[in-house]
C-alpha cells in the first residue's frame, strides 16, 4: 500500500506530461502528485530503511523540484514541457527502479561499505591517473621552428568590458608590453556605469581602438553579444579573447600563435596559472580545474576549455556559424573546441613562463563565475546535478568520512581502502593546485573534504538561480536568454 502511493506519484505526473487538458491546468494539477511524491516517499523510507532509501529519497526530492519548475511556470511553454517531461520521465523511471529495490531486494548500507571501499579506490587511481596523463598531455612545449615576422598571421585581441575600472588598466598594459609584430587590441565597452570607456580612450595612443557596446538584443548573452561585435570589427586572421582578469607575458602572444602554427590547429584555450597566494580562493578555484583535467574528456566528445583566453581562425570561427550559432550559451567557446576537435582542430594547452597567462579574478568574480557556469556545464539539467551531487558525497566525500571511522571502529579493509582513496583524491587534487595556482599547494593537502562541499552548494546554488531565482552576471540577469524564461510583464500604474 505504501508503496503504491509513491508508484501513483509517477504515474499522476507523467499523465500531466501525455495528456494535453492536464497540461493546460498544470499549475494546479500538478499539486497531486507533488504531495503524493512527498508524502509517498516519507512513507516508504520510515518504514522500510535500508540502502535503497538513500537513493529513494535523493530522486524524491529532486522530483520535487522538477514539479516545482511546472507549478512556477516561469519559462515560455514549450521549453518547460520539454525540459521537464524529459527530467520527469528519467527521474519517475528511476524512482520505479528504487521503489522495486525497496521491495523485493534486500540492501544493507552496513553490507554496503566493503564494495563502496573497493569501487571509491579503483575510482580515485583512475581520475589520478587521468590527471596526470592531462597534466602532461596540456604542457606547452616550446615551438623550435622559427617563423619570421613575414610568415606570422595578424593577430587581434578582443576584449570585452563592463564596469572594470579595478583590472582594465593592467590588464591593458601588460597586452601591450607584448613583442608580437603583427598585433591589434580592441575593447568593447558594454554599457559600463564608470570610468571604463574613459580608461579604453586612454590607452588609444598605444593603439588600443574603442568599440562601443549596445545593451543585448532578447535573444543575446551580453558577453557573446560583446564578442561577436569585437569579431566584426577586427582586421586580425586571428582573434584572440580574454577577460580583463588575464595578465599577459611579453612573449605571450607569439608563444600562442606560434603552438597554434606548428601544432597546426584552428583553435586554442589556456589554463591560466595565478601566482598570489589567497587562501579563500584555493577553496573555490581549484575545482574549476578539477573539471578541465580529472576527468577522462575525450570519451564524451567534450574538449577541455576556458573562457579566460582562447584563440581561433577567424575563417574557423565564421565556418562554425560566428557567435550567432552560440547566442544565449554560457560557454561559447565550448562550442567551437567541440567542433573544431572533430578535425583534430584544437588544442588545451596550461600556461607556464613562456606561454605567461596569468588570472587575477577576485574571490568574489570566482563565486559568481563557478555559479553562473556549473548548471550550463550539466546541460542545464536537474538530472545530471543530481547523478554529480551523488557521485561527488559517495566518491569524494565519504572516503574522507570512512578513513576517519577508523578513530572509533577501528582499521579494518573498509578504512584501509577508503585512507588509499582518500589519499589518491589528495594526490590529484594537489597535483592540480600545483599547476593551477602553487602558491597554495601547501593548503591543497588539507582542504579537499571543504573543498567538494562547496563545489556542491555552489553547483546547487546554480541550479536554483537559474530554475527558480535570478543570476545576474554584470547587473543583467542572463536567466532570461539562458532559460528561455517569459520576462514579467510591468506594473500597470492605475493611481492616474
Amino acid at each position: 500500500m505504501l508503496v503504491s502511493i509513491a508508484v501513483l506519484s509517477v504515474v499522476t505526473e507523467w499523465l500531466l506530461y501525455l495528456l494535453p487538458p492536464l497540461w493546460r491546468v498544470r499549475r494546479w494539477a500538478i499539486g497531486f502528485p507533488l504531495v503524493l511524491t512527498a508524502f509517498g516517499t516519507s512513507v516508504v523510507v520510515a518504514a522500510n530503511w535500508n540502502g535503497w532509501c538513500v537513493f529513494l529519497a535523493a530522486i524524491a526530492t529532486f522530483r520535487i523540484v522538477n514539479q516545482l519548475r511546472i507549478a512556477q511556470g516561469r519559462m515560455h511553454e514549450a521549453y518547460l514541457r520539454r525540459t521537464t517531461k524529459r527530467t520527469g520521465v528519467i527521474l519517475g523511471s528511476l524512482q520505479l527502479v528504487s521503489l522495486a529495490g525497496v521491495q523485493y531486494l534486500e540492501f544493507s548500507l552496513s553490507d554496503s561499505l566493503l564494495p563502496l571501499a573497493g569501487i571509491q579506490l579503483i575510482l580515485a587511481a583512475g581520475v589520478f591517473m587521468v590527471t596526470i596523463r592531462n597534466i602532461y598531455a596540456t604542457k606547452h612545449r616550446p615551438v623550435l621552428e622559427n617563423f619570421t615576422d613575414k610568415e606570422l598571421p595578424t593577430v587581434t585581441v578582443a576584449i570585452p568590458a563592463r564596469n572594470e575600472t579595478v583590472d582594465l588598466e593592467d590588464c591593458l598594459r601588460s597586452i601591450i608590453a607584448n613583442n608580437y609584430p603583427k598585433f591589434e587590441v580592441l575593447v568593447l565597452d558594454d554599457c559600463s556605469h564608470d570610468r571604463t570607456p574613459d580608461i579604453i580612450k586612454g590607452f588609444a595612443q598605444d593603439g588600443v581602438r574603442f568599440v562601443k557596446g549596445s545593451e543585448p538584443q532578447k535573444r543575446w548573452l551580453a558577453k557573446n553579444q560583446a564578442y561577436d561585435k569585437l569579431a566584426d570589427e577586427a582586421n586580425g586572421e586571428i582573434l584572440l579573447f580574454c577577460g580583463v582578469d588575464v595578465r599577459f607575458g611579453p612573449e605571450t602572444i607569439r608563444a600562442l600563435v606560434t603552438t597554434l602554427l606548428a601544432r597546426k590547429k584552428d583553435m586554442i584555450s589556456v589554463m591560466p596559472r595565478r601566482l598570489t597566494s589567497d587562501v579563500f580562493s584555493a577553496f573555490i578555484q581549484p575545482m574549476r580545474y578539477w573539471w578541465e583535467l580529472a576527468l577522462p574528456r575525450k570519451l564524451f566528445n567534450r574538449p577541455p576549455v576556458l573562457s579566460t583566453c582562447w584563440m581561433i581562425r577567424r575563417k574557423a570561427l565564421y565556418k562554425l556559424g560566428g557567435f550567432d550559432a552560440v547566442q544565449h550559451a554560457i560557454l561559447p567557446e565550448g562550442y567551437f573546441a567541440r567542433e573544431v576537435v572533430k578535425s583534430d582542430g584544437y588544442s588545451f594547452v596550461r600556461a607556464d613562463d613562456i606561454l605567461d597567462v596569468q588570472t587575477r579574478k577576485s574571490l568574489s568574480s570566482q563565486r559568481e563565475t563557478a555559479v553562473r557556469v556549473r548548471y550550463p556545464q550539466l546541460r542545464r539539467r536537474m538530472e545530471w546535478v543530481m547523478v554529480l551531487s551523488t557521485a561527488e558525497v559517495l566518491f569524494l566525500v565519504m572516503p574522507f568520512v570512512i578513513a576517519l571511522s577508523v578513530l572509533w571502529i577501528g582499521v579494518g579493509a573498509v578504512q584501509v581502502m577508503a585512507t588509499i582513496a582518500y589519499l589518491l583524491l589528495i594526490l590529484t587534487h594537489v597535483s592540480i593546485v600545483q599547476v593551477s595556482n602553487p602558491a597554495n599547494v601547501l593548503v591543497a593537502v588539507l582542504n579537499l573534504p571543504l573543498v567538494i562541499l562547496v563545489e556542491l552548494f555552489l553547483g546547487l546554488t546554480s541550479m536554483y538561480k537559474y530554475e527558480f531565482s535570478a543570476l545576474e552576471w554584470k547587473g543583467r540577469n542572463i536567466c532570461t536568454p539562458v532559460m528561455h524564461v517569459t520576462p514579467s510583464l510591468p506594473k500597470i500604474d492605475t493611481t492616474g
